[in-house]
């Protein structure tokens, strides 16, 4: 189908593309976000890490080290994709080989054995790093798919109940991990080799949905790809003159500085607090993951109403997971359980929403160019994140890092009160002439 052809659509024949999209969205985001609750960026990974170095700066890199492989690479790719209509291949073509990834790092642990961590570890680092740049290479042709081949009201659909799916699955598979991961289990590291391995396995399933999208094209290619000596400086005219952008990105920036110390609450509860792994890895988890379903059902209902009041109310709720750490430190562990409840609501849902006001305040032919300028600045951030929340937990604590990270979430919140506004409010009020489509023309 053309960009004519899907301009042509009828109401009625777009929104039955529409319902199919959603399904193949729906499940490749299922099978996905469960893959990435099983691996649990703030709870199992720097449980495992934590258990092959005691570095406190390699903890916090291997729970951010997704972050920033998946935003690092998206600006450079949408350089490329907008000389192309159709951008469904640029999503599920390399998601074939990159979601087998995390299997072959089970098999390596096994390999290894117990005998070996740091080859364990290098194993990790190389392939937690391959699978999260391949789905950075993936995640701009992923916005603009989602941006054209869904409106507004199946994405945030789509956004909502593949969180609660996924978090109500999660209830069930954290009783398992924790079995998995305790006495009873294998042992280490064969124990977090077959958890690896689960989420290797839905990571691969989820290649099938991708490829069933049907694209409406939206955008129009560009006839050449732009130099370098017109891009860049596009993309600073882009920074100064849009202000509501400019504010979605240095609240992402803000919350990445916030999340710097996700990684270290679980070090917290089972060093500082002596929990155990097994009590709280699989304890934690499942907190958060049932706040992320309570999450995901406002998220359904409010995302499409009102996309960036969501935000707001998600950073108050966000701010709550370190405030819940500093009063454990003092009274035992039962605030923590709160916070993470807490978090579960807002934290899984925030970067979503991040990422649906960028898709749905671009135009089409913006959108790739938004959408990979959002996230490789706050690349930036993410990779400088776990360098400063590992030497602040390292050599002033984590009550510290803590008292920084709520500080950064406060801040995130001022700017979405000050400066940020409804897409579509801001676009009617403003008569948006889109900025990019102006440099496009030129480039053609």
């Amino acid at each position: 189908m053309t960009h004519a052809d899907s301009r042509n659509l009828s109401p009625d024949q777009r929104e039955k593309v529409y319902r199919k999209n959603f399904v193949f969205f729906l499940t490749d985001g299922i099978l996905f976000t469960l893959a990435m609750n099983i691996l649990g960026p703030s709870t199992l990974i720097p449980d495992f890490i934590r258990r092959l170095t005691s570095s406190e700066i390699l903890i916090g890199l291997s729970s951010s080290l997704f972050d920033v492989g998946w935003t690092l690479p998206q600006l450079f790719i949408a350089r490329y994709i907008v000389r192309f209509e159709r951008k469904k291949w640029w999503f599920a073509g390399p998601n074939i080989p990159v979601r087998f990834v995390m299997l072959i790092f089970a098999g390596l642990i096994v390999v290894f054995g117990a005998a070996r961590p740091e080859a364990i570890l290098i194993a990790f680092l190389i392939c937690y790093g391959i699978t999260a740049i391949g789905d950075g290479i993936v995640g701009v042709p992923w916005a603009d798919l989602s941006g054209s081949s869904l409106d507004n009201r199946w994405r945030a659909r789509m956004f909502g109940i593949m969180t609660a799916s996924s978090g109500l699955i999660m209830l069930g598979i954290s009783p398992l991990i924790g079995v998995v991961l305790g006495s009873g289990g294998p042992g280490f590291p064969n124990n977090y080799a077959i958890v690896f391995a689960a989420a290797g396995v839905l990571f691969a399933l989820s290649i099938i949905p991708t490829t069933l999208i049907h694209e409406l094209p939206s955008g129009k290619a560009l006839e050449k790809i732009p130099s370098l000596g017109e891009f860049l400086p596009s993309l600073g005219r882009v920074l100064r003159t849009d202000q509501p952008f400019r504010a979605i990105i240095i609240t992402r920036m803000l919350t990445s500085l916030f999340a710097m110390a996700s990684p270290f609450y679980i070090g917290f509860a089972t060093v500082q607090l002596g929990l155990a792994s097994a009590v709280a890895v699989p304890t934690l988890l499942a907190l958060q993951t049932v706040g992320s379903v309570s999450g995901a059902l406002l998220y359904t209902w409010l995302g499409a109403k009102n996309n960036v009041l969501f935000i707001r109310l998600a950073l108050v709720g966000a701010a709550f997971l370190p405030i819940s750490a500093l009063i454990a430190s003092v009274v035992g562990p039962f605030p923590l359980y709160i916070g993470f409840l807490l978090s579960g609501i807002t934290l899984s849902n925030l970067f979503i929403s991040y990422q649906n006001w960028v898709i749905s305040y671009a135009s089409p032919e913006q959108r790739p160019i938004y959408a990979g300028l959002f996230n490789t600045i706050s690349a930036i951030v993410s990779l400088a994140a776990p360098f400063i929340a590992g030497t602040i937990a390292q050599n002033l604590g984590y009550e510290v890092l803590f008292f920084v990270a709520l500080v950064m979430v406060l801040c995130a919140l001022f700017v979405t009160l000050r400066y940020l506004r409804d897409p579509h409010a801001v676009q009617l009020a403003a008569g948006l002439a889109p900025r990019i489509d102006r440099v496009a023309k030129g480039y053609a």
